[in-house]
């Protein structure tokens, strides 16, 4: 997509920058001057301010005190990784925030992987032998699947995300609705016979209001509502996480990792939330936007796993079987 515009006035050439982009599911196109030469870096950032002025107070109010400025910088970072300019910081990205991605997502559920192990399978240091190695290809296949064009709002999808990440560690359980009660702390989750159905419900409320709710507050609804469900004997933290992401990607925003470090106020803001209140959520999710920019940043500087590595997708790109989303 073009973004500069040329304007030529009395013989001279001036610069502008647009950006058509949705906003309240309606279609909005923001236009910067950027002077007679094109500068080096284009001004995505400097758009935040403008979108976060647009957007209803309703959906601004489930985030106060606290501004959705944040969330709407990296949206627009994250965009411009997406330019022909940046393909090589968009391949960084997606591999760095891989990386991190399944180390504290799978860590936040007791996993021992560390990021040496994940580094060690990228860098082909060893073929996966070890139950952490087949965790770590199955994360990464998990993955590629939600971040696809093949990733579909249905029990299907949702299902074989789960199977991928317990192909070969849990066959029995693999992509299997859970078929015992599941209590988490000392609250219950939804009956083992009820889950199909309320998981069906869940998706439909889910697509009904996707042109209404400002997507990070229908991922973070989506997300505890999901929870409280859990509809499989294990690996339902993982898979919400996956899915939360996906629908970022899918409507342009940046994904974002919850670090298993704040596991513990996750976990109060989960269970918060599904009592109703909602803003300990929303406050986490905008740290852990922060939070996620910064590591991956920090990563890159390492330049640890830069040279020779393998980007996520690699599996099924050779294969021809999966197309990433372009939005991730």
């Amino acid at each position: 997509m073009k973004f500069i515009r040329e304007k030529q006035i009395r013989g001279k050439t001036y610069f502008y920058f647009e950006i058509p982009i949705k906003v309240n599911n309606e279609r909005v196109v923001l236009r910067k001057y950027l002077g007679k030469e094109l500068p080096k870096d284009l001004p995505f950032e400097e758009f935040a301010k403008d979108i976060v002025k647009k957007i209803n107070n309703n959906e601004m109010e489930y985030f106060q005190p606290k501004s959705i400025l944040p969330i709407e910088q990296a949206r627009f970072w994250y965009y411009s990784l997406h330019q022909e300019i940046a393909k090589s910081d968009l391949k960084k990205f997606r591999l760095l925030f891989s990386v991190l991605f399944i180390l504290n997502s799978n860590r936040a559920e007791g996993s021992q992987v560390t990021r040496k192990d994940i580094e060690k399978f990228i860098l082909r240091k060893r073929n996966p032998k070890t139950s952490l190695d087949i965790e770590v290809v199955n994360s990464f296949k998990a993955l590629e699947f939600a971040f696809s064009g093949e990733m579909k709002w249905n029990l299907k999808s949702i299902k074989h995300i789960h199977s991928l990440l317990f192909d070969r560690i849990a066959p029995e359980i693999a992509g299997k609705f859970k078929k015992n009660e599941v209590i988490i702390g000392n609250e219950t989750t939804t009956p083992a016979k009820d889950v199909r159905k309320e998981l069906s419900q869940l998706l439909k409320w889910f697509k009904d209001n996707k042109k209404h709710i400002y997507p990070p507050k229908l991922a973070l609804e989506f997300h505890h509502k999901f929870e409280a469900i859990h509809p499989f004997e294990d690996g339902n933290g993982r898979v919400g996480r996956i899915l939360f992401n996906a629908y970022l990607i899918q409507m342009g925003y940046m994904p974002t990792i919850f670090f298993s470090q704040n596991h513990r106020s996750y976990c109060n803001a989960i269970s918060m939330a599904r009592d109703g209140h909602s803003l300990k959520l929303a406050h986490y999710f905008i740290g852990q936007v922060k939070k996620t920019r910064q590591a991956v940043e920090e990563y890159k500087k390492e330049g640890s796993i830069q040279g020779g590595s393998r980007q996520i997708g690699q599996w099924a790109i050779e294969r021809g079987k999966i197309r990433l989303n372009p939005k991730f």
